[in-house]
């Protein structure tokens, strides 16, 4: 019986903090589709192509992507430097990353990558150009204001992921890597070791 009730907290637990994951990623939806019902121009549907060398490219892209953001948190722990970025990782995001299941980790990193390419690279992106769309992109992942270098690595990873998107003019190339990028990140988030 109380196995059974641990069973049924622990799918709560992962059922919320999934849920409160998905919330951004909706809001950004709707108003991605908002946007492209109003301004039709603008659908992002032309960008979907999809061959084999924009798949190769998005994925080894977003496995840079995920290693440079590991060494980064690597040289961050070592020299001490930017050590809000340590914090991050290890007692904001791992301890949540951890309850989470590999296939809630497949879903957050499909839905996070796929949205937030179709609106910061699809329709902002567009709009505005690289800097502008790069430093929202980065804003989005500013949990907190001493956080600040995580934004900072947020908004160059978004300008890479622009000039993926600019030049092979395929939105699946960027979302290939950020889709990689995260589901890398988040599988390496839970398996990390404080010490």
């Amino acid at each position: 019986m109380k196995n059974n009730s641990s069973t049924t907290n622990q799918t709560n637990i992962r059922f919320e903090i999934v849920s409160k994951l998905l919330i951004p990623q909706g809001t950004l939806l709707a108003i991605s589709v908002l946007w492209m019902l109003i301004f039709p121009n603008d659908c992002v549907i032309k960008y979907f192509k999809l061959n084999l060398q924009v798949l190769l490219i998005g994925l080894g892209a977003g496995i840079a992507l995920a290693f440079a953001g590991y060494g980064f948190y690597f040289f961050a722990k070592r020299t001490k430097l930017f050590y809000e970025a340590v914090e991050l990782f290890e007692q904001n995001l791992s301890p949540i990353i951890k309850r989470l299941g590999v296939l809630d980790i497949i879903l957050l990193s499909c839905v996070s990558g796929s949205i937030e390419e179709i609106f910061f690279r699809g329709l902002i992106f567009k709009k505005v150009g690289i800097i502008i769309s790069s430093i929202a992109f980065g804003l989005l992942h500013l949990p907190k204001p001493r956080f600040w270098i995580y934004a900072l690595w947020a908004t160059g990873s978004g300008a890479i992921l622009a000039l993926l998107f600019f030049w092979s003019d395929s939105i699946w190339t960027s979302i290939i890597a950020h889709v990689t990028n995260n589901l890398i990140g988040m599988i390496l988030l839970k398996n990390l070791k404080q010490n």
